[in-house]
């Protein structure tokens, strides 16, 4: 046993749950009788839940214990009580990290780090090894940590027509994985998919390595098919005395991209990653409306929408078993279904429609005198031996029920017809589960095999079916639904406006619905069902709570949700739905009706139908996009992918969603309080009406793999300069400096440069977005010195004037900032340095001085605030000590900075920073003839001219700031005070 604290602290932690479980379980197996076993049962069942609240898997555990004690507790006093049902667990959780773990996680850093060493030591490599390092760099690099992946990655590479695809700008590759580990593979069906697709933005590192084997004499056609033998060679010829080996750095890879400097993803971006949450990975189609080029649009007449509901084929299975099967649905949708369902289970049913009618009943909430009605025609008719406990029900919602049940009963019943089930053998069950999954279509089948989990598992419990491993049928759901990008949003609503036949009226109507699909993500039923009293209106927002209307029940109870509209809603957007809406509470109000009316009603005063305006969105979008399959449900899918980019903070946010730098942000702020990255998942799956965010993942969320990997793909490289040279540098016969040039165009122009520049829709040639939104100077930020003044300089918050696009928490937190930097000061007894000796003596509350009027120094402040995004992307490391320096140096009352010669090397950091920032003009040094010719390399490189020294006979150096006759500017010490304080 391990004697790690942590490890000692955990087994105490289970021996004292085992004790309080088995303390339980005792008592209550002390009073059991055959008469009140499932009164027993139903008490421990309240108190597991009493005691594990909301923590549903350690409930889980608990009732899984009670079965075996049971089992237990039968065995030793020769009873035979029936075994509780144990809960089925759909979803995986996010694996815990151990020591183990980490441990390994280590050796594949060490290891990562001998390699770079080696790397940039040696340039003699092989075509093997250079192989091999590409796909340990895929590992390491770009998230590949499943080997059928990297068996797809390491075909793709060995053809030669496939070379420029990973140099040219797009940088993206897809990989059509076989989905072995999931899916009959005796399901054989053209219309069957058994592969996910994985979308790599590749790592520059993996690039160079792609790049050296292009140049060398290496056979791309060659039989090379085993990227472990190709690795674990690698390996052993380069590194003998390493232990790590291919496993290894499948298994525990991942833990190195956390290691490394700047990378940042969570825990459950990593398990999305190592497919340890299954998600729903990017297909090339869903990325075509991207990167099209759209034709002029063009008028477009509608005529003759579809308001007719698609009737779906019905399965050909015997009359009779028809009639019971409307029968059963006729009764799922009455008021009192649960003792219609009784009714129908106590006449007389074939064996299949039996198991089928006894699951229906089980996944509802049955009273005490039902649960007793249904046990009694049970034994009546011994239909099995053991009786019903409360805890053998999963209650969900009767719509849920009709829905489940409409799932799979007639591919069940088509399946069965003929056939003795009692004698079925496991092989049997397996197929006649892959028959009845073969009736259903792709789209359909992931929630239709957690159901057929649930099915076979009460039928193990109630008709002795024998146990069979369904791990062969299930498959992760693959979501083919395409995007639409927000140029196609766009040419879609401007296509809507120039449509004929179609009111005013109903052109608005449409376009609201339409926003509200995609930026808000509702259900098309969700936004059809909208009233008038379900929204909020106030000056500055706009909430909207989803909830049931009429007999338009939602999806499920996670459905119940409020979206603030204002945050997600572009400002014309929000004018727009809030004229609209206020016009249609006025009209209600004038006609003295209630509120309780829909909100969107066509001008002939009827309701639009979920088939109208899906045709309507189609031949919207026919003439911009001709080859498409676009519903209502893709601008749905649009909405949560665009979320996830803003939400997460991702970098193709501008490339792929059309919110400003300003409207990410205050969209981040309003829906994450907190940098908590695990809220980021729970908001998303609360705007989807989702319980969890597994769902969220493995339907929605198909930009997810490509915004993660281009995280990885930001990671600071970990090589230098010597390491890249040396991959690159495939030919000896070339000399160095011609190389050397070579090197620096390929990693300059080829793999640093903007992946996404030529489609972003709102890049502009010679601008470069800032790193951040709120960098003092951007083009993209309305952040100035004189809004920072303005924030630092108010005393009260309620007096501060902010634009729309600064949050009052961003407000806040600089006001913080300059806050704890006073503080600081005034405790280090360096306040005189900041703040002048009168200024705190006349306003002691205050933080800054009054913003300068001259006109010489509002230039100042004009050319700093356009310099300081470049001058800070410069000198980002030195900028720590260069503040250091500066309020070590500031002196009381006065604009001087006085050095020692001893200290060059905090001179020509703190010169170079202001040299680059203010205008020289305005630089001015005292220094001695003797200090002068000893900085004289110091200071060559500033280009400093005569008249910015002046000689005196100090030792030290003065540094100040002045204008002509020696006149000293004051805002010098303002504008470095307020970047400190926007920057720290």
């Amino acid at each position: 046993m391990s004697k790690h604290p942590h490890s000692i602290k955990r087994i105490k932690k289970l021996i004292k749950n085992k004790e309080l479980l088995l303390k339980l379980f005792s008592e209550k197996c002390l009073e059991l009788t055959p008469e009140n076993y499932s009164d027993v049962c139903r008490q421990v069942d309240n108190r597991l839940l009493e005691h594990y609240k909301s923590n549903i898997r350690s409930y889980q555990m608990a009732r899984l214990e009670f079965a075996k004690y049971i089992k237990r507790f039968n065995l030793s006093s020769n009873q035979n009580y029936p075994i509780p049902s144990t809960p089925v667990r759909h979803e995986r959780t996010p694996p815990q990290q151990n020591i183990e773990t980490l441990k390994h996680g280590k050796r594949v850093t060490h290891f990562a780090k001998n390699m770079i060493d080696h790397w940039a030591q040696h340039n003699d490599f092989s075509p093997t090894q250079s192989l091999g390092f590409c796909l340990i760099s895929t590992i390491l690099f770009n998230g590949i940590y499943d080997n059928a992946e990297l068996q797809k990655f390491l075909k793709i590479i060995l053809k030669t027509d496939k070379f420029q695809s990973f140099l040219n700008l797009n940088h993206i590759v897809s990989l059509e994985i076989p989905n072995r580990h999931f899916g009959n593979q005796r399901i054989k069906n053209s219309d069957f998919s058994v592969s996910y697709t994985k979308t790599l933005v590749l790592n520059d590192i993996v690039k160079c390595w792609i790049y050296r084997l292009k140049h060398q004499e290496f056979d791309l056609l060659s039989d090379i098919d085993d990227a472990e033998q190709v690795i674990n060679t690698c390996i052993t010829e380069c590194f003998p005395n390493e232990k790590v080996r291919y496993t290894d750095l499948l298994k525990y890879g991942f833990y190195y991209t956390q290691f490394l400097k700047n990378c940042g993803l969570d825990q459950m971006s990593i398990c999305i990653l190592k497919n340890d949450i299954y998600s729903s990975s990017p297909l090339e189609t869903q990325l075509a409306a991207y990167f099209v080029q759209f034709e002029q649009t063009h008028t477009n007449t509608i005529e003759n929408t579809c308001e007719n509901r698609q009737v779906h084929s019905t399965a050909n299975i015997a009359i009779d078993i028809a009639e019971v099967l409307v029968e059963i649905r006729q009764a799922i949708r009455a008021k009192n279904h649960r003792d219609q369902l009784i009714d129908l289970y106590s006449g007389r049913l074939s064996s299949a429609l039996e198991r089928l009618l006894l699951w229906t009943i089980l996944r509802s909430k049955l009273t005490e005198p039902q649960l007793d009605r249904l046990n009694h025609i049970i034994q009546q008719q011994q239909r099995f031996e053991r009786r019903l406990i409360q805890a053998d029900f999963q209650p969900i919602k009767q719509s849920s029920l009709n829905t489940m049940f409409s799932q799979f009963a007639v591919q069940w019943l088509q399946a069965t017809q003929d056939k003795d089930i009692s004698s079925f053998s496991d092989a049997d069950f397996e197929d006649l589960y892959g028959e009845m999954l073969l009736l259903k279509k792709e789209t359909t089948r992931a929630t239709l095999q957690k159901r057929l989990q649930e099915f076979h598992h009460k039928q193990t419990l109630f008709f002795n079916a024998p146990a069979v491993d369904l791990d062969n049928l299930i498959q992760v759901k693959i979501c083919k639904t395409a995007l639409i990008s927000p140029h196609l949003f766009h040419s879609m609503l401007q296509q809507l406006k120039n449509t004929q036949g179609i009111s005013v009226r109903d052109k608005n109507m449409f376009e609201l619905i339409f926003i509200l699909g995609f930026r808000a993500g509702l259900r098309i039923n969700e936004t059809l069902n909208i009233f008038v009293r379900d929204l909020l209106i106030t000056e500055d927002a706009v909430m909207l709570t989803i909830r049931n209307n009429r007999n338009k029940n939602q999806k499920s109870y996670s459905a119940y949700r409020k979206i603030p509209l204002h945050h997600l809603l572009k400002a014309d957007e929000l004018r727009a739905f809030k004229t609209y809406s206020l016009n249609r509470k006025r009209l209600l109000k004038g006609q003295g009706k209630s509120l309780r009316q829909p909100l969107f009603l066509k001008q002939s005063l009827k309701e639009t139908h979920e088939n109208e305006v899906n045709s309507l969105l189609k031949q919207l979008i026919q003439p911009v996009f001709e080859e498409h399959s676009f519903t209502y449900h893709s601008l749905r899918h649009s909405a949560f992918n665009h979320l996830y980019l803003v939400l997460k903070n991702s970098s193709l946010a501008d490339a792929f969603t059309d919110y400003t730098p300003h409207e990410q942000l205050c969209i981040r702020y309003a829906l994450v309080r907190n940098k908590n990255t695990q809220q980021t998942w729970y908001a998303l799956s609360h705007f989807a009406g989702h319980l969890t965010p597994e769902t969220t993942c493995s339907s929605y969320l198909h930009l997810m793999h490509l915004a993660i990997s281009y995280q990885l793909n930001q990671i600071q490289s970990p090589l230098l300069k010597e390491a890249f040279f040396n991959i690159l540098k495939h030919d000896d016969g070339v000399k160095y400096p011609v190389q050397q040039r070579a090197i620096k165009q390929f990693l300059f122009d080829h793999l640093t440069k903007d992946r996404y520049k030529q489609h972003n829709h709102q890049h502009q040639p010679g601008q470069q977005q800032s790193i951040d939104s709120l960098m003092l100077g951007a083009h993209d930020s309305e952040m100035t010195f004189e809004l920072l003044h303005h924030i630092l300089a108010t005393a009260k918050e309620e007096d501060l004037l902010l634009p729309e696009a600064i949050p009052l928490q961003i407000a806040q937190k600089f006001r913080a900032r300059a806050l704890h930097l006073k503080t600081s000061c005034i405790n280090q007894k360096k306040s005189s340095r900041l703040f002048t000796t009168d200024f705190l003596r006349k306003s002691p509350e205050a933080l800054v001085t009054m913003l300068p009027t001259n006109k010489e120094e509002k230039k100042i402040i004009h050319y700093v605030q356009k310099r300081f995004p470049t001058v800070h992307r410069k000198y980002q490391k030195q900028l720590n000590a260069i503040y250091t320096s500066y309020l070590e140096k500031v002196q009381p009352n006065s604009s001087q900075f006085v050095f020692d010669l001893n200290e060059k090397r905090q001179l020509k950091k703190f010169l170079s920073f202001i040299n680059s920032l203010f205008p020289k003009k305005y630089l001015h040094l005292e220094l001695s003839q003797q200090s002068k010719e000893q900085l004289k390399n110091t200071l060559q490189g500033l280009k400093l001219q005569s008249q910015n020294f002046s000689i005196t006979n100090s030792s030290r150096v003065r540094f100040c700031f002045k204008h002509k006759d020696e006149k000293a500017l004051g805002v010098f010490k303002l504008l470095i005070y307020l970047i400190i304080v926007s920057q720290t």
